[in-house]
């Protein structure tokens, strides 16, 4: 009895973990869950990232490139497209991952310490990673090849990243719960993010739209992001009259307020949803 006594008292206490260890630990797993998942099935692997932005901004320099590059003041025009197709990419990457987030580690939610936001945020630090190297990546390209981008201005270029990612996931925990509710929405969401991606200044100036009109795209935040990327990198690229970070914090602070109040009123039905 007191041998057993003694090693039992030999054994190493076992730290209780506060909320924010618990969350880093699952967030961790289901970022590594998700990095297998996503890219250990395919033969191209992490390739993918580089090569589908790649792909797009080559189809986009052979239909308007002779075109655009006189009607994109201050900047060229392959600096204009990175600015504002990665991002983008990133944008609609996390909001559709976001969708069927609960779907796909549904079998988790048994597991107390794991939630429906790790999940979200799993995908979405995920996303970033992936978005913000392909973005390095072909910025050094193009400074390689001899093209203008500004580095005076990186923590501001930084700063709009966050923002950007801030406002994305924001969004996500809105199509986080939506999607949970109606799974029905992913039969409309492709046609929702081309009408976006049309709207968003991706791969046209803002300069190009008569000035009566520029206020009604100036409503989507997309547009004030990119616009914002795009002066950073190359100054005497100029901003329309309208163009705020202070539109995108009140788009960012309201988005992320409704998807909290919407994840904590839901939060218990998308973890027992079957």
């Amino acid at each position: 009895m007191d041998e057993q006594s003694t090693s039992l008292r030999a054994l190493p206490r076992l730290k209780s973990r506060g909320g924010l260890k618990v969350m880093y630990a699952a967030i961790r797993a289901l970022f590594l869950r998700e990095l297998q998942t996503r890219f250990g099935q395919y033969r191209l692997g992490y390739f993918w990232i580089l090569l589908e932005p790649a792909l797009h901004i080559g189809f986009m320099l052979i239909l308007f490139g002779s075109i655009s590059s006189r009607t994109t003041p201050g900047i060229d025009y392959e600096v204009f497209l990175v600015n504002g197709i990665l991002p983008f990419f990133m944008f609609r990457q996390i909001s559709t991952q976001s969708l069927n987030a609960i779907s796909a580690n549904k079998g988790l939610f048994s597991y107390k310490p794991v939630k429906p936001i790790d999940a979200l945020l799993a995908r979405s630090f995920l996303e970033l990673l992936l978005h913000f190297t392909a973005y390095l990546f072909f910025s050094l390209v193009l400074l390689w090849f001899g093209y203008h981008i500004s580095i005076d201005a990186i923590p501001q270029l930084l700063g709009y990243w966050f923002l950007l990612f801030i406002l994305t996931t924001s969004m996500g925990l809105i199509f986080l719960v939506v999607g949970d509710i109606s799974p029905e929405i992913n039969k409309f969401i492709s046609t929702f993010f081309f009408i976006l991606y049309l709207l968003s200044g991706v791969i046209y100036t803002i300069h190009v739209i008569p000035v009566e009109y520029q206020g009604y795209l100036l409503w989507n935040p997309l547009i004030h992001i990119f616009e914002l990327m795009r002066h950073a990198v190359a100054p005497n690229y100029p901003l329309v009259s309208g163009v705020s970070l202070g539109y995108v914090m009140i788009w960012l602070l309201g988005s992320l307020l409704l998807g909290l109040l919407l994840y904590t009123r839901f939060e218990q039905r998308m973890v027992k949803s079957k």
